[in-house]
């Protein structure tokens, strides 16, 4: 029980030291000047492919147990990559949010709040889905990557670029 309750306690503190450094390298870089325009570019109807339970299942039966794992990995490998940028888009909205939650505008500054909260949620998704990723490229055939993060990911990119049109206008 209580080397559980240590392993918790180290990966709950790994993943807040995580998200303070990456906050703080964004702003120490690069200020105020990130805004939705600036968001990587992600085909999340491939990302949902590939964190798919049915679309494994379906390589699980159909692909010898050599083969599955070695395609498992390569697709576990490639959603790797879209968590990053995930991660950085993450990043990029918490910088939008943190500056909108000052603007004096309650209107805007509620949205710039909604969206630093949902940015940090995914912060904090993406984190979690890199250890699990990188622990299923260990044991492929154990563990699934998980698509959750996607909704949330759409939810705040939507705030923010409702945002950049009430400061335009």
């Amino acid at each position: 029980m209580i080397p559980l309750l240590v392993a918790s306690s180290l990966v709950a503190l790994v993943i807040v030291v995580f998200l303070f450094f990456q906050v703080w390298s964004r702003y120490s870089r690069d200020g105020q000047k990130m805004r939705v325009a600036g968001l990587t570019p992600v085909d999340l109807d491939a990302f949902e492919n590939l964190t798919d339970p049915e679309e494994e299942e379906y390589l699980r039966e159909n692909l010898s147990s050599a083969e599955f794992r070695r395609i498992q990995r390569l697709r576990i490998r490639a959603a790797k990559m879209y968590v990053a940028a995930l991660s950085q888009n993450a990043s990029t909205l918490v910088a939008v949010g943190q500056s909108a939650r000052f603007h004096p505008d309650p209107e805007i500054a509620a949205s710039g709040q909604q969206i630093l909260q949902g940015a940090l949620r995914l912060k904090v998704w993406c984190a979690v889905s890199f250890v699990r990723l990188n622990t299923a490229l260990l044991f492929p055939t154990f563990l699934s990557p998980s698509n959750s993060g996607v909704s949330n990911y759409l939810t705040v990119k939507y705030l923010a670029a409702t945002l950049g049109g009430k400061i335009a206008a």
